[in-house]
């Protein structure tokens, strides 16, 4: 059985794309919430297995628009721990 140009071809591309998806995996995109005493109740409710959504809404206490700013080209979403990983408990 000989294999085609055209077979080897997509071997390759396969390859590649393989090879993208290992390299990106596990690759933080953005900062993770700090691990310091404002956070610490975001944590706590965490482990405690609360409800993100409601968790969050505590974000835009101090992120809101009157409090620390976002980086610029933040997008406007309530959804901060989607992006912004806790530190996992140490138990």
């Amino acid at each position: 059985m000989t294999v085609a140009k055209r077979d080897w071809i997509f071997i390759a591309v396969i390859v590649v794309v393989l090879g993208a998806v290992f390299v990106g995996k596990g690759r933080m995109k953005t900062i993770a919430v700090p691990e310091d005493e404002k956070h610490a109740p975001f944590q706590a409710a965490m482990n405690s297995g609360g409800d993100r959504k409601e968790i969050e809404k505590g974000c835009a206490v101090c992120h809101g628009a009157q409090g620390t700013p976002l980086s610029k080209g933040h997008p406007p979403k309530e959804q901060c721990l989607i992006c912004h990983k806790l530190a996992q408990s140490k138990k």
